[in-house]
């Protein structure tokens, strides 16, 4: 009777201890997508963020801390204490996030790092083929090093006296800085400078709404030819054109959010983008070597990409009217230009 029960017991904790630990796991967004990759850049910093309604918080090498810029920060300058900027800058970060978090808490950790100055960050999530692998969408940050001046900018325009930070801060709750001590060089020499580095002048705006609306040029679209919409915006203005296309050319994908839509929400819609630019480049790819895309190497590669370049962009209110109404220009120019 006693070993019965002392089995029972055994049993009883290893089901405790099983629902412990899967409660304990993110529940990442769902996505269906071949263009994940498998994340094997162990030496990527991890950023976790737990939410439970109505708030979120990091969750740092096991510690859970608020969700404020102060703490990230902390965390990466003991992380990357060694590094010098341009190793900064190179350096992955993964991020992981319920599928449920409103979409603005990803927005805040986006402008967070990239003001620390990583360029990119690769999204945890469950392809639906293998619903238990984690896998990764990476995501390009792109430079605005303009923050500070477009701050300013927005405070007068519409926010009355408040200093740069305070406005920033009406959009992202619990920031306290706008530039860093390690500055990232942008003064590159000509033959490094790459399609991220100009300043949007022709940009298609995406929205997403609540209830899994999206607008596409003013009218409801289905997310499930939201690609194929895509693909075709990029024939037209690529000409399907396989040559390196011309920076006056340039095509950015810009995403507004509604601050409540969910994580879920964007996955898919950014996955639909990324497929777009694959897609396209599968086409150009067989017109040019007679190959899919992926069996290309990797020069191949780079120049169906430079032929369309994928910019995918997220900018806040704050930056999209400094964009719109001091960076305007007939003469494509780079960040690092602006005086």
């Amino acid at each position: 009777m006693k070993q019965v029960q002392h089995l029972f017991f055994v049993v009883l904790l290893t089901v405790f201890a099983m629902t412990m630990t899967k409660a304990q796991d993110t529940p990442l967004p769902n996505i269906s997508s071949q263009y994940l990759t498998q994340g094997n850049d162990y030496g990527a910093v991890v950023l976790k963020i737990q939410y439970a309604n109505p708030k979120s918080h990091w969750v740092l090498d096991g510690k859970t801390l608020d969700f404020t810029q102060q703490n990230l920060y902390q965390f990466l300058d003991t992380r990357f204490e060694n590094l010098e900027a341009a190793e900064i800058q190179q350096h992955n970060i993964k991020l992981e996030a319920p599928s449920d978090m409103p979409i603005h808490y990803l927005q805040d950790a986006y402008a967070w790092v990239q003001i620390y100055g990583n360029k990119s960050l690769h999204l945890a999530m469950y392809e639906s083929m293998q619903p238990d692998k984690k896998q990764y969408l990476p995501l390009d940050i792109l430079p605005f090093t303009q923050l500070e001046e477009a701050c300013t900018y927005y405070a007068t325009s519409t926010r009355g006296s408040n200093s740069a930070v305070e406005a920033f801060s009406t959009i992202h709750p619990n920031t306290e800085r706008l530039t860093m001590s390690k500055k990232i060089d942008l003064s590159l020499a000509s033959k490094k400078i790459r399609p991220e580095h100009y300043i949007p002048q022709n940009i298609l705006h995406i929205d997403l709404r609540e209830g899994n609306e999206i607008i596409f040029k003013g009218r409801q679209a289905n997310p499930l030819v939201l690609g194929s919409l895509i693909q075709s915006e990029l024939a037209a203005n690529y000409k399907n054109s396989y040559e390196k296309a011309a920076p006056q050319n340039y095509l950015w994908i810009n995403l507004r959010m509604n601050k409540n839509i969910t994580y879920q929400q964007y996955a898919e819609v950014l996955v639909a983008l990324q497929e777009a630019f694959h897609l396209y480049w599968e086409e150009l790819a067989f017109n040019k070597f007679q190959k899919a895309y992926l069996d290309l190497d990797v020069q191949q590669r780079w120049s169906i990409q430079q032929a369309s370049p994928k910019l995918i962009a997220q900018y806040d209110a704050i930056e999209l009217l400094y964009i719109e109404e001091k960076l305007s220009s007939d003469t494509p120019q780079t960040w690092f230009e602006l005086k």
